[in-house]
């Protein structure tokens, strides 16, 4: 079994590609975004249908680079918190 490290580094791991949500919540939302998307794509022009296309596209790369600057911004985070952890001196549990 290879390390996290190795799996990186050989471009194995794909965290952006690998978060798969499962929330009913997140489903219903799904599902009311892509009815939306039917009956406006229904009633617009030709030209309008593929400017609220684009504009789809847009809001789905807008987070694409929202959902990484969150990835890390936590892996720093985590980063930061192990850094300090490991400058502070043990808990003295004696008494």
């Amino acid at each position: 079994m290879s390390t996290l490290l190795e799996q990186l580094y050989r471009g194995k791991i794909y965290p952006a590609e690998n978060i798969v949500v499962r929330t009913p919540e997140y489903k219903e939302l799904q599902q009311k975004i892509s009815d939306e998307k039917i009956y406006f794509n229904s009633i617009l022009s030709s030209d309008d249908g593929k400017r609220f296309e684009d504009l789809g596209d847009m809001e789905l790369d807008r987070s694409a680079v929202y959902a990484f600057e969150n990835f890390a911004y936590g892996f720093r985070l985590g980063i930061g918190l192990i850094l300090e952890i490991l400058n502070t001196s043990p808990i003295d549990t004696k008494e």
